[in-house]
């Protein structure tokens, strides 16, 4: 087991939000997606907010990252975000939605413009690169299916479900939002 004889810490600090649900930047409403970058600093995807806030450890705020007017900036297609993930250059990519339509947000270390690396027909809830980052996979949620594509966001295959939604082996359940990196080779 990957976590044998590992101890955890009885109390858990809240680290981000923590003040209930809302707007401002000391709070979260439904975070669906964290991932901390080399540097220790924590983005958090805050869904209902559409934004993505950055808390630096020991912070008792976050710092806007991305987005925040859903259709009303440049960022107009920011809305809902969801999974998140950098590769090892430190871009960062967000999973959003807008109506039935799915996208991959990317945003450059150090950069400020927001480009759009993938879009397709369905809402996207899952989000990883493989060990070497030369695949990033995409959980289509409505197609209970991860779909493979190529570092430059071309579709390479399905490469698990998309047989409609049940238990079978070629099958997936839309049941959680997360796909969690495990260096298997797929």
């Amino acid at each position: 087991t990957p976590c044998a004889g590992t101890t955890w810490e009885s109390n858990g600090k809240t680290v981000a939000g923590g003040n209930g649900p809302g707007s401002a930047l000391n709070q979260l409403n439904s975070s669906y997606g964290i991932v901390v970058d080399s540097n220790n600093v924590l983005f958090v995807s805050d869904y209902l907010n559409h934004r993505v806030i950055k808390w630096e450890q020991g912070a008792s705020h976050g710092i806007l990252h991305i987005g925040e007017l859903c259709g009303t900036n440049t960022n107009e297609e920011f809305c809902y975000p969801s999974a998140i993930t950098f590769n090892k250059e430190g871009t960062l990519f967000v999973t959003v939605q807008s109506d039935s339509i799915g996208s991959v947000m990317s945003l450059k270390k150090g950069a400020t413009l927001v480009e759009t690396f993938i879009t397709v027909n369905t809402s996207i809830y899952g989000i990883v690169w493989d060990q070497n980052e030369e695949y990033l996979y995409l959980g289509h949620h409505r197609e209970h299916r991860v779909v493979k594509y190529t570092k430059d966001g071309k579709f390479v295959s399905v490469v698990a479900g998309g047989n409609g939604a049940g238990p079978a082996l070629n099958q997936l359940d839309y049941r959680d939002k997360n796909i969690q990196k495990s260096h298997v080779p797929l």
